[in-house]
């Protein structure tokens, strides 16, 4: 997990200034509900204390996240979000902050007022904000239990929107914003489902582009198989495992077929496979990602960089969402030793070849 966002993830600091801050807000909100009740005695007096210590430490964790915000931008809004949920995804972010505030900040007010200096945890006292004035403990007493009213409900309306993403609408917001250990808990294979992806063979296909004697010809390999889980907000977990057939290649001319599969090219009897299988996502614009893999062809192994477009569509329809990748790479035969003895020349045959990529592929809806 990077410690800084990235345009597609939350980074670890977020997070955990995000979950933090959220175990405390649901304390205080407990404790606030639970001590007015009480008689007066010590046990009355060290809940307040806690309380505001509580209290205290969510407003440092707020600027501290204003100011992380400041230093690593948050992550491009969810692709699949319609304009509406952006704007309202603002709008209540806006006024969680300014509750954020303002609740421990009422709170330090009236106890400045009521003249009952705020201790955090015993370590220090904080300074009174204002003289003693019974009218005014009174009024910030209202203004801090009106506001904890308030935040109870955007707590209410945040959580409800998070179910409504994942469960419904089935969408990363919730999962980049979900540390290690949630994430793995939810890992079910519902959830897990949301990230695979099935190609469809018939409309993809891997092509070549070499030289042989400065022309071009082009050929292809026509069978090969795809794992790949892949999820535009979750970068991080993504993967893809291709592995290719090297008897299928097609260049339209068998005899040269026949060379390509044999000793002094790819080998096919004794390495009948090539694989692909990436070591990380990137992304590098709108819809344009690049794929870091591992490249095997025969006993070589190269690291490669995949450059691709990603296009998502029919997200709410009932046979699921329809992605469409068209991505390149340029290789040196040499890298992998293809072509041995006098095929080593690379006036006759280019050292670089061009291999390019369209894959069509589905995620049903679970």
């Amino acid at each position: 997990m990077p410690i800084k966002n990235t345009p597609a993830q939350y980074g670890a600091v977020t997070k955990s200034l995000h979950w933090i801050t959220a175990l405390l807000v649901i304390l205080l909100l407990a404790a606030g509900l639970y001590m007015t009740g009480l008689p007066d005695s010590p046990d009355k007096l060290k809940i307040y204390g806690l309380h505001k210590a509580v209290g205290i430490t969510v407003l440092a964790l707020t600027f501290c996240r204003i100011l992380w915000h400041v230093i690593s931008k948050k992550p491009q809004p969810v692709e699949t979000l319609k304009p509406w949920e952006k704007y309202l995804s603002q709008a209540l972010h806006a006024l969680f902050y300014v509750l954020l505030i303002a609740l421990p900040l009422t709170g330090w007010l009236r106890s400045s007022a009521a003249n009952f200096p705020v201790s955090v945890f015993g370590i220090f006292t904080l300074p009174m904000l204002i003289s003693p004035d019974k009218d005014l403990a009174e009024i910030f007493k209202e203004l801090h239990k009106s506001t904890g009213i308030i935040i109870m409900i955007t707590v209410g309306l945040h959580i409800a929107a998070a179910i409504k993403h994942h469960f419904l609408d089935k969408d990363a917001v919730l999962k980049r914003m979900l540390p290690a250990l949630p994430l793995l808990l939810l890992a079910s294979p519902a959830f897990a489902a949301e990230m695979k992806w099935e190609v469809m063979p018939r409309e993809s296909g891997i092509t070549f582009r070499a030289k042989q004697m400065g022309a071009e010809f082009k050929g292809s390999f026509d069978r090969f198989t795809a794992d790949i889980a892949f999820d535009p907000a979750d970068l991080a977990a993504g993967s893809a495992k291709v592995e290719v057939d090297i008897s299928s290649v097609n260049t339209q001319s068998a005899e040269r077929d026949e060379n390509i599969k044999g000793k002094d090219w790819f080998d096919a009897a004794q390495f009948p496979s090539a694989r692909f299988a990436t070591t990380e996502f990137r992304k590098t614009g709108d819809k344009t990602y690049e794929a870091l893999a591992n490249l095997t062809i025969k006993d070589i192994t190269v690291p490669v960089i995949l450059n691709f477009t990603l296009d998502i569509a029919d997200e709410y329809s009932d046979k699921g969402a329809t992605a469409v990748v068209n991505g390149s790479v340029m290789l040196e035969r040499s890298s992998f030793k293809l072509g041995s003895g006098s095929w080593a020349d690379s006036s006759v045959i280019a050292n670089e070849v061009a291999v390019e990529i369209h894959v069509v592929a589905r995620r049903g809806k679970t």
